[in-house]
């Protein structure tokens, strides 16, 4: 199936994402109405705690979801094809050239019996049909473009002999190494120190403005996030509940749980006294409660917060939020 082209077309474009993973007690849904846009060479980032869907996002883009979870509803659409109706052929043909992935542990994204001049070149090899030689040229070509020094004698290294920021690198040259149009990077600063994070990100930067790419950015770090993103989406208990520009939303938040992550970033000219945080715990994916999912923990809860589901609506500012009172959160004063 092939998405109705539009006037203009983006080049990922998610709607009304739903994933079910299964159970002997009929499962529950993971990921409920998500929808989004990615353009060519712009970068979005998906924000929220751990268990909100971020990654399980992007497995269902990459068609890399679990054997026991499936798209229950909605469309993925990849340059005007949609991901969820096309042959598993087709689908890995994409995932393999068009788009790239980078994994949130290097250790497990590597193979500790081969070398990574092998690793590299065997995408070549498959998805180009090089022969060795040409490959492995190629893969020198790779992880001498993602900063590793002495990249021809390194080829015949084993994963274990690279430090952990090294090891990031080459799974950010094994995520590039095709040339996609869209690059998802499933937290790559995780466990680095500041001082790596910041090269890391300064990579994969440069190479997104080398070559045009998208990049959907999942993170959990609000710091990385407002120096390299053009737009964020927020993500609470599966669902997106705010999105729009980075500066906008990182200002003035139109979401309560958005306000309440700004609010949690650590002050330099707040050093005394202790840290803001969102009370409670976010909710059992098998058991989230009614309404608004966010009000046990909200401060702005009224009682039709219980009973009524917020839609997503548009604000001011190019945002959109689905909250029953994000004008009034929008007025409070901006998070410093």
């Amino acid at each position: 199936m092939t998405v109705p082209k539009q006037i203009h077309e983006p080049l990922l474009a998610v709607e009304s994402l739903a994933v079910r993973f299964g159970g002997v007690d009929g499962g529950f849904l993971a990921l409920e109405d998500v929808s989004f846009q990615l353009e060519a060479g712009e970068t979005l980032s998906l924000l929220g705690e751990s268990g909100s869907g971020k990654s399980v996002t992007a497995q269902a883009v990459m068609a890399l979801l679990p054997g026991n979870a499936e798209i229950s509803g909605g469309h993925i659409a990849f340059s005007g094809e949609d991901l969820v109706s096309l042959p598993r052929s087709r689908t890995r043909a994409l995932c393999g050239t068009q788009m790239g992935m980078i994994f949130q542990d290097p250790l497990t994204a590597l193979n500790p019996v081969f070398t990574v001049g092998d690793q590299i070149a065997e995408l070549f090899q498959v998805r180009q049909g090089y022969g060795r030689r040409t490959a492995w040229s190629a893969a020198a070509d790779v992880i001498d473009a993602v900063g590793i020094p002495d990249a021809r004698h390194r080829l015949n290294a084993y994963p274990h002999q690279f430090s952990g920021g090294m090891r990031q690198r080459l799974v950010i040259a094994m995520a590039i190494a095709l040339k996609p149009r869209l690059l998802i990077a499933d937290e790559p600063t995780t466990a680095l120190d500041v001082t790596v994070q910041a090269q890391i990100m300064e990579l994969i930067g440069n190479l997104q403005r080398e070559t045009g790419m998208a990049l959907l950015l999942i993170t959990h770090d609000l710091g990385v996030v407002a120096d390299v993103t053009d737009r964020v989406a927020i993500m609470y208990a599966g669902r997106i509940v705010e999105t729009g520009p980075v500066r906008v939303v990182y200002d003035h938040p139109a979401h309560p749980y958005t306000r309440g992550l700004m609010s949690s970033i650590p002050s330099l000219d707040e050093s005394d006294g202790p840290l803001s945080t969102i009370p409670g715990l976010p909710p059992n994916p098998r058991d989230r409660p009614s309404g608004c999912p966010f009000h046990p923990r909200c401060s702005f809860a009224k009682p039709v917060c219980a009973v009524e589901r917020p839609p997503m609506r548009a604000l001011s500012g190019g945002r959109m939020a689905a909250c029953h009172f994000a004008e009034e959160v929008v007025r409070l004063d901006p998070v410093s």
